[in-house]
């Protein structure tokens, strides 16, 4: 099963209803959920492995999240971006590719330790997903917040992140690749 998050779609002829959108703030509930609800991962998150899909096709992946006999593995999806000028001129040369992550949800019988070198896009994502996996809830953490790095505390693990709580005690949802241990006080920083 895939999952996909999408962005609310919005009238941007009504300037009352843009605006009344714009305003609102999501609440804690609605973070928790698009960050796949709390919970907390038994041993195995990081791993790269090889997913069997229905279809029969083998796929590498990374387990984000493994409990009982349920596990998520994300998957890296390729796509191809072309502008509407590149569309309109036919330049096919102009065509720029992006890599994603895709979520699919299967059971532990659908997977198996990956036996192939795996694409470098994986390896970085199992590591991320490994470092979080680490992390617990109460712990000081440095996050990716905008452009800048910051920290706070780890308030609320979720399947794919976590509630973080800025030192000005505003509550943020951060994905787990943007969520690292603080460095001790006393530690040098690069």
């Amino acid at each position: 099963m895939t999952r996909k998050l999408s962005l609310p779609l919005i009238k941007l002829d009504d300037p009352v209803r843009v605006a009344a959108l714009a305003a609102s703030k999501p609440t804690v509930d609605a973070v928790r959920e698009r960050l796949g609800g709390r919970a907390s991962a038994e041993p195995g998150v990081g791993e790269l492995v090889t997913l069997t899909t229905a279809a029969g096709k083998a796929l590498p992946g990374v387990v984000l999240f493994r409990r009982g006999a349920t596990v998520d593995v994300w998957i890296d999806a390729t796509d191809t971006v072309s502008s509407v000028q590149d569309d309109t001129n036919h330049a096919a040369s102009a065509r720029s590719t992006t890599s994603r992550g895709v979520l699919h949800r299967a059971q532990r019988a659908d997977i198996a330790p990956l036996r192939v070198p795996a694409p470098e896009s994986l390896v970085a994502v199992a590591s991320d997903a490994r470092v979080f996996a680490a992390l617990s809830e109460g712990q000081r953490i440095r996050f990716q917040d905008g452009g800048d790095l910051a920290e706070g505390t780890l308030v609320e693990k979720c399947r794919y992140g976590g509630l973080v709580q800025r030192d000005d005690g505003v509550l943020l949802g951060v994905g787990f690749r943007r969520l690292w241990p603080a460095q001790p006080a006393d530690g040098k920083r690069n």
